[in-house]
This record gives structure tokens, C-alpha cells and sequence, in this order.
């Protein structure tokens, strides 16, 4: 007997999980490019013309039937080898992001003691903006010809450019060298990676991906320690070029293990702005876009103002230092654990949660936080459920769409972050001003709360859209 079919309208350029459609079963308007069912006796008709009928022979959906059939091993040397490989990338690239909060209140401190916090910012900021926006353009290299020579490119961009910040001694030159071409080449690396893995893994692509990402909680931890560590041990620009010979020697092992399972095009396809706009009449990629672009308006305020709040609240500085390391410390198991469970009970129900829970945190937890005790409670409770949230974007994004433009999906989606992360992080410095009183403090933690909140709001609407509201199906 098969089961009900439930009406749902789908995007040509959506792919859906077949898993999905057992679950609660779908159709959609455009029959050419789809083939839904249960059954090999089952038929769906057309929702734009109900004389047309198509035989349903298989479970799978088909959304380009021009793109290669690909198998994903989900395992194999090769697949984890690049997982090692893209693990070592994030510890390079969102890994050194992370660590954005110990080089605000250092430079505060030192060279930069006489800008605004809102000024300094605009490094971290442009940092997250040139790592995401880079993203869109990057994926389609990366979907053109491969990740080979943007690992390379990337490889030589990161590590010079943190190089060259180590002999920067004002505004200007830190914003360009860390802010823009460290960035640039940690777009490179990021999204590359973040391709390669998702091409060798379906059933597993959650836990894969989790794996690879807790890479960027791990340099979250091990950065901001060094970096303490050596700047006073040492000078600045030493404490740089430690890190530079770091990314150098890890993102080695990451152009060596990193491949994809995809064949690459092998030419350069135009970016055209009516390319990108196809994406965003998906109604499914629109929504799970909108609803990770309102988090991350949030998402970064705390990894940026967590010791500088700390420490406003009486904090040990030395100690205060370490809030970042032990948040990062709390993400790794934040991208494991729920990268493993999202296999399981599905990446949307999964990061649904991880997003809401790190703004009940931050509104419940960090606005009253006084002490020494809970500013670390947060800290350790906000890394776990923010590392569930970021380490699922690609996951979630993967679910809907074609292996064939992972890259270019995974970078819009990004370069739709970037812009809202951009403007949070100024935002919250505004907020703050430079008198830093209790009554400011708290406006920026409710500010980042409330956006992670209505972020994990509109991720639930997007997993409606996609299998309806009940809490059985998985996705």
C-alpha cells in the first residue's frame, strides 16, 4: 500500500533529499525535472497541468537530468583523508575568525587605544565579510575547475597576508592585511573545503561536516592562547608570524588530503546576477537563507565582546582571556554530537534547535551574568549550541540542493551571511558607545539574543515549508 501523497510545490533547482519525500511524500509543478513517488505504480500529476502524467519508477528525485549521476562513498580513505584535510582548513580560516574578540581588546589596548570600539570592529567585521561574500565567487570556482588551485591560492593569500599584519603598526595597514587579504585567502580555503567534503558524503554528510568544522573551534582555542601567550612573551610581530608559519604548516596538509568527488566543469562559467537570482526563486533557499542571515546578525557578538564584557564586570583579564578558548573549547562538541544526531533526526530539525538555544542562552544567561562562574556558563553553553548552528549551514544547504552547484549554493548562502554579519558587529559597538555602561551592555546582548531567536523562527518556517509542521518527519 502506498502512502498519502502530500501537495508540495517544489523549485526546479531544489534538490530534495529522497529521504524527505518517504517521509512525507511531495509533488511538484515541474514533472520534466522531477520524478516523486513510492511506488513504481504510483503517478503524479502536473500542478501546472493536470493532464500530465508521469510514471514514477524510482525514489529518486531528479533535478537536472543534463548533471552526471554521482555516488557518494560516504567513507573510504579518500573521503576521510579529505575530511582531515578540510579539518585542518577551518582551524586556518574560521578558526583564526574566532578569534576576533582577543585581537579587539588587544588592539583597544595597544596600537589602536585611540579609535572607538566601533572602529576597530571593522576589522572583524571585514573579516567576516571578505570570508563569506568571497564565498560566492569562489564557489563557482570551485564548481568550474575544482579545489585544487584555490587551496593553493588560498594557502598563500592566508599566510601572507597574517605575515604582512605582523609588521603593521596602525589602523590602516592591519585593516587591509588581516581584514582583506588574510580573509581573502581564508575564503579560499574555507569554501573549497567545504565543497570537497560535501561531494564525498551523503547519509554521513552531517557528522562529516561536524567533524571537518569542529577544525574552526579547535584554532578558537589554540590561537587566542597563543596569541596571549606570545605577546607577552614576545612582541607583536612575532606573536603574527607564529601564527603564519601555523596556518602554513597545517593548510600543507590540507592541499595534499583535499579532493573532490565531483568532476569540475573544467571551464569558467560566467557569474551573472540572473544566475544568482534563479537561487532566490526557491522558496526553500530563500527562507533557510533568511533565517541564517537573522542569526548571524547576533551570531558573532559574542565571540567578539565576551572579554571585553567580562572584563567591564570585574573579570581577571588573564582569565577573561581565556573565554574565548573555552567557548570554542564547548563548539567542538556543538559540531560533533549534533553533526552525528542531524544524520538521524535531520539537519533542519537539528539546527533549528542549535540557532534558538544560542539566543535563549544569550538573553537568559549572558544579560545577567555578573561573575567570574556564569560569564564562563555562557561562554561554554553559547559554544555549544552557536557550533551547532554554524557547523549545519552547509548541511542544511546541501539538502536542498544539486551536488553539481554545492559550491555556488554553499557560497550565495554565505555571501547572504556577510552582509548581515557585517552590519551586526558595528551595531553591537554602537550600541556599547564608549562609556560601556550596564544599561548599554545589556542593550547588545539583547540585540544578538533576540536575532538568534528570530533566526531559529524562521528556520522552523523553512522546515514547514519543506515537510509540514509535524514533528516526526525528518529533515
Amino acid at each position: 500500500m502506498t502512502s498519502p501523497m502530500i501537495t508540495k510545490e517544489i523549485h526546479p533547482h531544489t534538490y530534495v533529499d529522497p529521504a524527505i519525500v518517504a517521509n512525507v511524500g511531495m509533488q511538484g509543478p515541474d514533472t520534466k525535472n522531477y520524478v516523486v513517488g513510492p511506488d513504481k505504480s504510483s503517478k503524479v500529476k502536473s500542478g501546472l497541468d493536470s493532464s500530465v502524467e508521469t510514471s514514477v519508477e524510482t525514489l529518486d528525485i531528479q533535478v537536472e537530468r543534463s548533471a552526471p549521476a554521482v555516488a557518494f562513498p560516504d567513507g573510504g580513505r579518500q573521503a576521510w583523508l579529505c575530511v582531515v584535510g578540510a579539518f585542518c582548513s577551518q582551524f586556518c580560516s574560521f578558526g583564526w575568525l574566532n578569534t576576533c574578540g582577543v585581537f579587539q581588546e588587544y588592539y583597544l589596548q595597544h596600537q589602536l587605544n585611540g579609535y572607538s570600539a566601533t572602529t576597530v570592529s571593522w576589522i572583524s567585521s571585514l573579516q567576516t565579510l571578505i570570508l563569506f561574500t568571497g564565498c560566492l565567487i569562489v564557489g563557482r570556482l570551485f564548481d568550474s575547475y575544482g579545489p585544487r588551485y584555490l587551496l593553493l591560492a588560498g594557502t598563500l593569500l592566508e599566510v601572507g597576508g597574517i605575515m604582512l599584519t605582523s609588521i603593521c603598526k596602525t589602523y590602516g595597514p592591519i585593516l587591509v592585511c588581516q581584514g582583506i587579504i588574510a580573509s581573502m585567502g581564508a575564503a579560499c580555503v574555507f569554501n573549497a573545503s567545504v565543497g570537497s567534503v560535501s561531494s564525498w558524503f551523503k547519509k554521513k554528510r552531517a557528522r562529516a561536516l561536524g567533524i571537518m568544522s569542529s577544525g574552526s573551534s579547535l584554532g578558537g582555542i589554540v590561537f587566542p592562547i597563543l596569541i596571549r601567550r606570545l605577546t607577552v612573551q614576545t612582541t607583536f610581530g612575532w606573536t603574527m608570524r607564529a601564527c603564519g608559519f601555523l596556518v602554513l604548516g597545517l593548510l600543507v596538509i590540507t592541499n595534499l588530503t583535499v579532493t573532490s568527488n565531483v568532476t569540475p566543469r573544467g571551464k569558467w562559467i560566467p557569474l551573472y546576477p540572473r544566475d544568482l537570482w534563479v537561487h532566490f526563486q526557491d522558496t526553500n533557499y530563500v527562507l533557510l537563507a533568511t533565517a541564517f542571515a537573522l542569526g548571524f546578525v547576533g551570531f558573532m557578538l559574542p565571540f567578539t565582546y565576551i572579554v571585553s564584557n567580562a572584563i567591564f564586570h570585574g573579570m581577571n583579564e588573564n582569565l577573561s582571556n581565556y573565554l574565548v578558548s573555552f567557548l570554542n573549547a564547548a563548539s567542538i562538541f556543538g559540531r560533533i554530537i549534533p553533526g552525528i544526531m542531524a544524520d538521524k533526526v535531520g539537519q533542519y530539525n537539528m539546527n533549528t534547535i542549535g540557532i534558538t538555544l544560542a539566543g535563549v542562552v544569550t538573553l537568559a544567561l549572558w544579560i545577567p551574568a555578573q561573575n567570574t562562574g556564569s560569564q564562563i556558563a555562557f561562554a561554554v553553553l553559547y559554544g555549544f549550541f552557536s557550533g551547532t548552528f554554524v557547523a549545519l549551514i552547509p548541511a542544511c544547504t546541501a539538502q536542498i540542493s544539486n551536488i553539481q552547484d554545492i559550491g555556488t549554493r554553499v557560497g550565495l548562502m554565505f555571501f547572504c551571511l556577510s552582509l548581515t554579519s557585517l552590519a551586526g558587529v558595528p551595531i553591537g559597538g554602537a550600541i556599547i558607545g564608549n562609556a560601556m555602561s550596564e544599561k548599554r551592555w545589556n542593550g547588545m546582548m539583547a540585540f544578538a539574543g533576540s536575532f538568534l531567536v528570530v533566526g531559529g523562527i524562521f528556520h522552523w518556517v523553512a522546515r514547514v515549508k519543506l515537510v509540514g509542521p509535524s514533528l516526526k518527519a525528518v529533515c
